[in-house]
Protein backbone atom coordinates (compact mmCIF):
# COMPACT_ATOMS: atom_id res chain seq x y z
CA UNK A 1 0.00 0.00 0.00
CA UNK A 2 1.11 3.50 -0.79
CA UNK A 3 -0.28 6.90 0.04
CA UNK A 4 -1.21 9.08 -2.91
CA UNK A 5 -0.98 12.89 -3.00
CA UNK A 6 -4.35 13.19 -1.21
CA UNK A 7 -3.11 11.05 1.67
CA UNK A 8 -5.41 8.19 0.66
CA UNK A 9 -4.16 4.61 0.49
CA UNK A 10 -3.43 3.26 -2.96
CA UNK A 11 -3.61 -0.52 -3.30
CA UNK A 12 -2.33 -2.78 -6.05
CA UNK A 13 -4.50 -5.09 -8.12
CA UNK A 14 -3.11 -8.02 -6.13
CA UNK A 15 -4.09 -6.39 -2.86
CA UNK A 16 -7.61 -5.67 -4.14
CA UNK A 17 -7.93 -9.28 -5.31
CA UNK A 18 -7.05 -10.45 -1.80
CA UNK A 19 -9.53 -8.01 -0.25
CA UNK A 20 -12.30 -9.17 -2.60
CA UNK A 21 -11.52 -12.82 -1.82
CA UNK A 22 -11.86 -12.06 1.93
CA UNK A 23 -15.14 -10.24 1.23
CA UNK A 24 -16.59 -13.19 -0.67
CA UNK A 25 -15.69 -15.56 2.16
CA UNK A 26 -16.96 -13.22 4.88
CA UNK A 27 -20.69 -13.52 4.20
CA UNK A 28 -21.01 -9.79 4.95
CA UNK A 29 -22.63 -7.17 2.78
CA UNK A 30 -20.38 -4.63 1.05
CA UNK A 31 -21.12 -1.86 3.61
CA UNK A 32 -20.40 -4.01 6.63
CA UNK A 33 -17.26 -5.52 5.11
CA UNK A 34 -16.00 -2.13 3.96
CA UNK A 35 -16.51 -0.70 7.44
CA UNK A 36 -14.61 -3.55 9.12
CA UNK A 37 -11.72 -3.18 6.63
CA UNK A 38 -11.70 0.63 6.66
CA UNK A 39 -12.48 0.85 2.93
CA UNK A 40 -14.16 3.61 0.98
CA UNK A 41 -17.40 1.93 -0.14
CA UNK A 42 -17.47 3.47 -3.61
CA UNK A 43 -13.86 2.41 -4.33
CA UNK A 44 -14.42 -1.07 -2.93
CA UNK A 45 -17.55 -1.61 -5.05
CA UNK A 46 -15.75 -0.34 -8.17
CA UNK A 47 -12.95 -2.88 -7.68
CA UNK A 48 -15.37 -5.69 -6.86
CA UNK A 49 -17.38 -5.06 -10.07
CA UNK A 50 -14.21 -4.82 -12.14
CA UNK A 51 -12.75 -8.06 -10.81
CA UNK A 52 -16.11 -9.82 -11.27
CA UNK A 53 -16.15 -8.73 -14.93
CA UNK A 54 -12.60 -10.02 -15.43
CA UNK A 55 -13.63 -13.39 -14.01
CA UNK A 56 -16.37 -13.77 -16.58
CA UNK A 57 -19.03 -11.78 -14.79
CA UNK A 58 -21.87 -14.21 -15.26
CA UNK A 59 -22.53 -17.38 -13.34
CA UNK A 60 -22.02 -20.73 -14.95
CA UNK A 61 -24.48 -23.58 -15.11
CA UNK A 62 -23.57 -26.83 -13.48
CA UNK A 63 -25.57 -29.96 -14.12
CA UNK A 64 -26.64 -31.63 -10.89
CA UNK A 65 -27.77 -35.22 -11.42
CA UNK A 66 -30.90 -36.37 -9.60
CA UNK A 67 -29.71 -38.49 -6.69
CA UNK A 68 -30.73 -42.13 -6.69
CA UNK A 69 -33.88 -43.18 -8.47
CA UNK A 70 -35.98 -40.48 -10.09
CA UNK A 71 -39.19 -42.40 -9.26
CA UNK A 72 -39.48 -41.09 -5.70
CA UNK A 73 -39.19 -37.65 -4.10
CA UNK A 74 -35.76 -36.03 -4.24
CA UNK A 75 -34.10 -32.84 -3.05
CA UNK A 76 -30.91 -30.94 -3.88
CA UNK A 77 -29.52 -28.18 -1.66
CA UNK A 78 -26.82 -25.69 -2.65
CA UNK A 79 -25.17 -23.46 -0.05
CA UNK A 80 -23.46 -20.34 -1.38
CA UNK A 81 -20.36 -18.79 0.25
CA UNK A 82 -22.49 -16.02 1.78
CA UNK A 83 -24.64 -18.59 3.62
CA UNK A 84 -27.70 -18.43 1.32
CA UNK A 85 -29.21 -21.86 0.64
CA UNK A 86 -31.13 -22.93 -2.44
CA UNK A 87 -33.30 -26.04 -2.11
CA UNK A 88 -34.91 -27.80 -5.07
CA UNK A 89 -37.32 -30.67 -4.52
CA UNK A 90 -39.03 -32.91 -6.98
Amino acid sequence: MQLNSNGDMQRSTTQWSEIIARYRQSGLGSRAFGATEGLVLRTFEKWERGLRRQEGGKGKFLEVPVPGSSHGPWAVEVEFPNGVRLRVRG
